[in-house]
């Protein structure tokens, strides 16, 4: 099955409004048609023949238009994308041998390249080549991009998205964050996560605007009012973080604020209560959900603002803060647990949003990605692997996790891949890992046991925490290098003998 191009009405807009601003890069701004140029000098170098698929191009990511009009112009051709962070390079490059890549768009021209075929540099000058008609037709189930998850040892899960997630995602959330052509949204996530295509596709597909701003995480106050933004997207944690600077400093919230999405972690109900002080009741505030094999957002919830559900002060959610309910192209299905058939079940999501799987990986692909009929017909439902209950109105309460896997400002990690990790360091006689919330913060910490004479048995160095945290630094990505090694007598377990890691936590924290 073939698809049209998801980028047709940006290529449109370039078109037939060419100096129409569509984006602002710490102060410098691009028009829709000079973007448009870029995108299409990116396609044309990417441009393949034959049928497909085709293994994804890697693209340097730098917080910049540039990372904006590679992607658009990677999507543009009919091929999928692969976001290479800031980060150790040897890592970088066993990732994109594994999937194949032989192509990197380069966006800078300090980069650190890995190993690959082709490093395409594109021309970033003035553009005066025709913008082009649109996109190339792409293929329903080509990949549009890919992103990692937390796998063994470090070496991430890399989950493939197809070109029909984003055409069955992209209009829900125009509608659902009211984009139009007076957007201005604020691109706060850097583009190797999914949630930078939240803040750019939807604005650029309807004529809006999007900034980036090197100051956005230390300065948000006055980025927000300098740029005029309407859209913001935040995490959870820095989302309670800002409120909390504006009611001690008994500010308000930027005036041109119409929408604050947030997503990443659960809501408690005493943020969003510290919410409803900053008296923002004109602006609505969505918390979001969803998962990395689910196409960006599946559920969403109007929590405060507009359209919000009247809730009585101080007891704003009593079941706990919804995520809501699912978009118009999402099935859902809750199953209950057989040890516990009456408290909170799984959560099965199923509909084009879902990914196509993990890459070269079909034995995880298919313990997660299942074929099955809950009284409607047989469909492939995701296993997401939360624990929620319904409320009375149909919509979901978060409950937490089946698994090991925590949410660590806004990525998820596997507690057993990150004790795995640091298990296998000189000096580590074992380890247990846990997420642990202090205030507005929640922090990765894993408690290490060392080896009597301070070394592994086989040998090798001391492994001091300093130590270690700097060899997890070199070799794995930086959403699953602890935030804190304590160094302890024991671990803590259970009465069968296993690692009781919230005990251990709580006994040393």
């Amino acid at each position: 099955m073939t698809l049209p191009s998801v980028l047709d009405p940006f290529f449109a807009i370039a078109r037939s409004d060419p100096g129409r601003p569509a984006v602002i890069d710490n102060g410098m701004t691009v028009g829709y048609g000079q973007l448009a140029g870029w995108a299409g000098a990116v396609a044309d170098l990417v441009a393949t023949r034959g049928p497909g698929p085709h293994p994804p191009v890697a693209i340097t990511m730098h917080h910049s238009v540039r990372d904006i009009a590679a992607i658009l112009g990677t999507l543009a051709a009919g091929r999928g994308y692969v976001a290479v962070p800031d980060g150790p390079v040897g890592h970088t490059g066993e990732a994109l041998r594994a999937l194949g890549c032989r192509e990197l768009v380069a966006t800078a021209e300090t980069d650190r390249l890995p190993a690959v075929d082709r490093v395409l540099h594109p021309h970033w000058g003035l553009s005066r080549a025709p913008v082009r008609n649109g996109g190339e037709p792409v293929g329903a189930d080509d990949p549009a991009y890919v992103l990692f998850t937390s796998g063994s040892t470090g070496a991430p899960k890399a989950v493939a998205v197809p070109h029909r997630a984003l055409h069955a995602v992209l209009p829900p959330l125009r509608a659902l964050y009211m984009v139009g052509p007076d957007t201005v949204s604020l691109n706060f996530t850097r583009g190797d996560g999914d949630t930078s295509l939240e803040e750019i596709l939807p604005p650029l597909l309807a004529g809006g605007l999007v900034v980036l701003d090197g100051d956005a995480e230390a300065d948000l106050d006055r980025v927000l009012t300098d740029n005029e933004v309407t859209l913001i997207n935040l995490p959870v944690d820095y989302w309670h973080i800002y409120t909390g600077h504006l009611l001690e400093a008994g500010r308000k919230l930027p005036g041109t604020v119409e929408t604050v999405v947030i997503g990443g972690e659960a809501v408690r109900p005493d943020m969003l209560e510290r919410w409803h002080r900053l008296g923002a009741d004109h602006v609505r505030l969505l918390n979001t959900y969803g998962s990395t094999e689910t196409a960006l957002v599946t559920h969403s919830a109007v929590l405060a603002g507009p359209g919000a559900e009247p809730r009585a002060a101080g007891d704003p959610f009593p079941d706990g803060v919804t995520i809501g309910h699912p978009l118009p192209s999402v099935r859902q299905v809750v199953v209950p647990r057989p040890d516990a058939p009456d408290g909170p079940g799984e959560l099965l999501v199923a509909g084009p949003q879902l990914a196509t799987g993990y890459l070269d990986d079909p034995e995880r692909t298919a313990a997660r990605f299942v074929e099955a009929d809950f009284g409607d017909g047989t469909h492939r439902w995701y296993r997401t692997g939360d624990l929620v209950h319904e409320t009375a109105d149909g919509a979901l309460v978060f409950h937490g996790r089946v698994d090991h896997q925590v949410k660590i400002r806004g990525h998820r990690v596997d507690l057993l891949d990150v004790e795995e990790a640091i298990g296998r360091l000189p000096g580590v006689a074992a380890v247990a890992a846990a997420a642990h919330t202090k205030g507005e913060h929640t922090a990765l910490v894993a408690f290490v046991v060392l080896a009597p004479d301070g070394s592994a048995q086989d040998g090798g160095g001391t492994a001091d925490p300093a130590a270690l945290r700097a060899h997890l630094r070199a070799t794995l990505p930086p959403y699953l290098v602890p935030d804190r090694i304590v160094t302890v007598p024991e671990l803590a377990h259970t009465r069968t003998g296993k690692v009781d890691r919230a005990a251990t936590r709580d006994r040393y924290l």
